[in-house]
């Protein structure tokens, strides 16, 4: 009896093992708009061009962020129009053209304040993140 009873335990423990685990939310739960998708695209361009420079020899060689006029995208929700949104958007776009042009920490760091100018005052939540994509 006894080992009926262990050998039906020790069962349900392995059955258990096999059943898939708790459902877990999706990191971004609502579709993404146009525009969180290109900076979610642009914040992915920094983390390798930060590392290749960190990591690497300093070089940057053919490193080029991805262009966008952020003013045709599609934002996530209106909020994002604060004012001086479309001046925020021009100049960024001014900061990518200076980087893609002449790659370096400079033009770098300036597209790395340029998200964070825009993001203090439109949409605070990616400041963290933006401060880590800064050069020592």
């Amino acid at each position: 009896m006894l080992l009926v009873t262990m050998a039906v335990f020790f069962g349900q423990c392995g059955q258990e093992a096999m059943r898939p685990g708790p459902r877990l939310a999706p990191v971004q739960p609502n579709p993404s708009s146009e525009l969180a998708e290109a900076m979610r695209q642009l914040d992915a361009e920094m983390v390798v061009f930060r590392t290749r420079f960190l990591e690497g020899d300093g070089r940057w060689d053919e490193a080029a962020f991805t262009e966008y006029d952020l003013n045709a995208l599609e934002p996530t929700d209106s909020s994002m129009f604060v004012e001086g949104y479309t001046a925020f958007a021009l100049a960024f776009h001014k900061r990518i053209e200076a980087f893609n042009a002449a790659p370096g920490p400079d033009t770098y760091t300036g597209v790395v304040d340029g998200c964070a100018s825009c993001h203090q005052r439109a949409c605070p939540g990616p400041l963290e993140r933006i401060a880590q994509r800064k050069l020592p």
